[in-house]
């Protein structure tokens, strides 16, 4: 996946896959343009320096999804546009505002008020590393210590103040013990 081309990387894959195209839809997280665009040359010839290796390995496989792009059909293209077309139909429908977390370094949204219960909207918006989380909690929730559900809880709540429309712990205690899970009090994140 190259992320400048992640549109037409999605739809490679999805062909590749078999999968629906609707199943390729994204929200744009952990975005960081401010930092970027501050780095001083001098800084950025350093990194690049330091990373030619890396450099080297980008740059072939740029070289070789232009290649592969460019070989596709009309059918490809069009599939292309669709999946923005369908993202940015989705983020209308899910979302209302864009927020900035953490000194612009990730992007937060808040949810539409019709879709305030919408699971699909929630889970998209919610950064990777809760979403890990999330995971293991799904995988180990009947060996983990109460220390780490906790933990997860207090990261979750601490940054659904920052990006009101990721998941809730409610939801998510829901999944992990959904006979049991009690109804959260209004104030719970």
């Amino acid at each position: 996946m190259i992320l400048e081309r992640l549109d037409e990387c999605l739809v490679l894959f999805r062909r590749l896959m078999c999968w629906d195209l609707q199943h390729m839809i994204y929200v744009k997280l952990s975005v960081n343009n401010e930092y970027s665009s501050s780095i001083s040359p001098e800084i950025r010839d350093k990194i690049l320096d330091w990373n030619s290796v890396d450099k080297k390995l980008y740059d072939h496989f740029y070289s070789k999804l232009e290649r592969i792009i460019s070989e596709q059909d009309e059918d490809f293209h069009k599939e292309v546009a669709m999946l923005k077309k369908m993202n940015a139909d989705f983020w209308r429908e899910c979302y209302s505002n864009v927020l900035p977390v953490y000194d612009g370094n990730k992007i937060g949204y808040t949810l539409q008020d019709t879709h305030a219960d919408n699971r699909t909207c929630k889970t998209l918006a919610t950064d990777d590393v809760t979403q890990t989380h999330i995971i293991g909690l799904k995988q180990f929730k009947d060996t983990l210590p109460p220390s780490d559900i906790l933990m997860v809880r207090n990261h979750m709540q601490n940054l659904n103040r920052f990006n009101p429309a990721m998941l809730k712990w409610g939801d998510v205690y829901k999944v992990l013990d959904p006979d049991n899970a009690p109804k959260p009090p209004n104030n719970e994140l």
